[in-house]
This record gives C-alpha cells, sequence and structure tokens, in this order.
C-alpha cells in the first residue's frame, strides 16, 4: 500500500591471522544492482534477510525489485517477466497523473483533505487554540494560527487524533470477516511512511500510512484488507489476490482512487 527499507547482511567471522585473537566482524552490506527488462529498467535489492520477492513500482518513476540473497536470477527474471503487464500500467499511470505540489501550503484558505473531502483552512487567532472542524472549513486557533510552521504542526497532530480513531474503527470491522478469525488481530500503529500506504510485520503489527486519513473511507479499508491478507499470505502471488477479491471486491477501484488522490 507509500520511506525506503535498508536492510543488510552481518556476516561475523574471523580473521585467520598470526595473532591469537580474531579480527572484527564483517559488515555485509545488502547488494543493489540495476537491471532491465523490456520497456523499464528496475533496481535489484538482494539480502539473506528475505525469503520472498517483491516488487514496488514508486510514483518517481522507479521499479525496486527485492529477493532473497542467493535466489537465481533466472529465477527473479521469470518473476518480472510475470508482472512486466502490471509495471508498465503502474508507471504509465505514474506518468499521466499531474503532478503534486513540492510542498503543500498552510496559509490561510488552502485546501487540505480529511475522510476524502476537502475542508478550507481558515486561521483565526482569536478562536479556540487548537483544529476544529466546521462544515467545509478546519479552523485553527490560538498560537497555531500565527504562522505555516505551527498551523502545520497543529493540522499534523489533528491527523493523528482522528487516524488513530478512525483506523481503529476501520480495523476492527474489517477483521471481522470470517476469513481473518483464525489469525490473532495485528496491533495497530500510524506511521508517516514515504513509499508505502501500510505494512503488516510480526512484532511491528499493522502500520498504516498517516496521510490515508486525507483518503475516502474506502479507500483506507482496502488498504486494511491488503494488509489484513497478509496473515494468510506473505507475498502477493495467486493465492493473495484471490483472498483479496474475496474480501473487498472492489479492490481495484479503491486502489485506482486512493493513488489518484494521493500520489
Amino acid at each position: 500500500m507509500i520511506k525506503p527499507l535498508q536492510l543488510a547482511l552481518d556476516f561475523f567471522g574471523e580473521l585467520r591471522a598470526q595473532t591469537p585473537r580474531p579480527g572484527p566482524p564483517t559488515r555485509v552490506v545488502t547488494t543493489t544492482t540495476p537491471g532491465q527488462h523490456a520497456g523499464f529498467v528496475y533496481e535489484l535489492r538482494k539480502s539473506a534477510k528475505r525469503r520472498s520477492l517483491s516488487i514496488e513500482v514508486l510514483p518517481e518513476l522507479r521499479v525496486v525489485v527485492r529477493a532473497p540473497l542467493r535466489l537465481p536470477q533466472r529465477d527473479i527474471e521469470d518473476f518480472i517477466a510475470a508482472r512486466a503487464v502490471w509495471i508498465a500500467a503502474q508507471l504509465a499511470h505514474f506518468r499521466s497523473a499531474p503532478q503534486p505540489p513540492l510542498l503543500p501550503s498552510f496559509c490561510d484558505g488552502t485546501s487540505h483533505y480529511y475522510l476524502g473531502r476537502p475542508y478550507r483552512l481558515q486561521l483565526d487567532a482569536a478562536a479556540r487554540a487548537g483544529v476544529e472542524r466546521r462544515a467545509d472549513r478546519l479552523v485553527i486557533g490560538g498560537e497555531a494560527a500565527r504562522d505555516q510552521r505551527a498551523t502545520r504542526k497543529a493540522l499534523t497532530g489533528w491527523y493523528r487524533a482522528r487516524a488513530r480513531e478512525e483506523f481503529a474503527t476501520i480495523l476492527m470491522a474489517c477483521y471481522q470477516h470470517p476469513r481473518f478469525q483464525a489469525y490473532p488481530c495485528p496491533r495497530l500503529q500510524i506511521r508517516a511512511m514515504r513509499t508505502r500506504w501500510g505494512s503488516l510485520g510480526g512484532r511491528r503489527g499493522m502500520s498504516l500510512n498517516l496521510i490515508l486519513i486525507q483518503a475516502p473511507r474506502e479507500c483506507i479499508e482496502f488498504v486494511v484488507m491488503h494488509e489484513l491478507c497478509h496473515l494468510r499470505y506473505h507475498g502477493h502471488g495467486k493465492g493473495f489476490y484471490q483472498l483479496l477479491d474475496n474480501v473487498c471486491p472492489e479492490w481495484r477501484a479503491h486502489k485506482r482512487l486512493l493513488e489518484d488522490r494521493l500520489r
């Protein structure tokens, strides 16, 4: 679903030297090499910590392939070839989508989204401190209304508080689907991620991107369903997508809407 993940392989060995004491362990960084397929280039990252293959297409038109360290190159190329049509479609989508501003504006009158609806910022230092939602406005009062940095901090805090409530409600509703009842409900974390909408890890639980609070509710539900499907399937193989089709039949439309709204 949008922060690059840096992996490393630690190789511990002893240096066979003349001295009786062994030398320090040697650190081997994860290998990263360029590759090319018909129509696009990709970045191959191999790590001993990985157990499966994955492909990520980023909005800046980068294709990142992650693979186990010792997996044969032929297997990787077959995996990429089987998903070449999807990769080309993602690249075409990102090329055609309008470019967002580099930095959002937090001036009075600018628009910001909450659960898919646009709201106009109203900066009013005389209003009650904090952020208050009124009709089609987000009113920011007190000291937070006096400069953009303070406004941004206040609005981000408000988004995070709303996300804790909304995401928890959506997670519990999605988890009630019978296909997930055999697994423990993952613990929820809200993070600011650069390249993923969400992720699921054994220790970290389910992480959802804070920016999702700006998306329509059905898009958030799609991301949660996507991550819950990883309770059963770690990768994105045929079984994973069959399960996603079952629990979220309209996921493709929600994914397109999400990518159009939040690039």
